[in-house]
């Protein structure tokens, strides 16, 4: 299992067993009064789905007709992805990739999905968004710069891929409309 400090290396490792061949999912959220022992939970989670394997094990697995398992740990977030193949899941416990949504807390939503170059990328989800471009609305509206360069600075520090980065374009023409609208000499997000 893959325990990452950074919300960047998730999105990475995640990406990366989808690009490996991951195709079903499993998210698991651990519950507040659980956190304390997130690591005794990682640990059983290892045991029981094998996700520590050698790459030879790996290999052997799948030239015998097996699934493969890997999980990745963000916080309170486990993602576990398998492979096709042989496996003893019980029926629908894991999902088939199509949109893999993972809440990461109540406020930052992702997605992650196959873009039109049929590559896997990530974007924040409808909600996410949308509270991002209310909160620079309200900021450019009421004069609260000290909001809006803490707004954008919390974008800037979002993951770069390509999703994400369309959302900051369509994002960015938004500010540069508000920011004319309300007459503030502000900077926007990629000037």
């Amino acid at each position: 299992m893959k325990q990452v400090t950074t919300l960047e290396d998730f999105v990475k490792n995640v990406i990366k067993y989808l690009g490996s061949g991951y195709k079903y999912y499993k998210v698991v959220k651990i519950p507040r009064k659980k956190r304390t022992k997130t690591a005794q939970i990682c640990e059983k989670i290892e045991k029981y789905y094998s996700t520590s394997i050698s790459r030879g094990k790996r290999q052997y697995r799948r030239k015998k007709g097996l699934a493969n398992y890997g999980a990745v740990n963000f916080r309170d977030t486990i993602v576990i992805l398998r492979t096709s193949g042989e496996h003893t899941d019980k029926e629908k416990e894991f999902k088939t990739f199509k949109n893999l949504t993972v809440e990461i807390s109540e406020h930052l939503g992702l997605i992650f999905f196959k873009n039109e170059f049929d590559r896997f990328t990530v974007r924040l989800d409808r909600l996410t968004f949308r509270r991002f471009r209310e909160d620079f609305y309200i900021a450019i509206k009421n004069n609260q710069k000290r909001n809006y360069d803490k707004l954008k600075s919390m974008w800037l520090n979002l993951p770069r891929f390509k999703g994400i980065g369309t959302q900051g374009k369509e994002l960015n023409k938004q500010i540069k409309k508000q920011l004319k609208t309300f007459k503030r000499n502000w900077k926007s997000l990629y000037s």
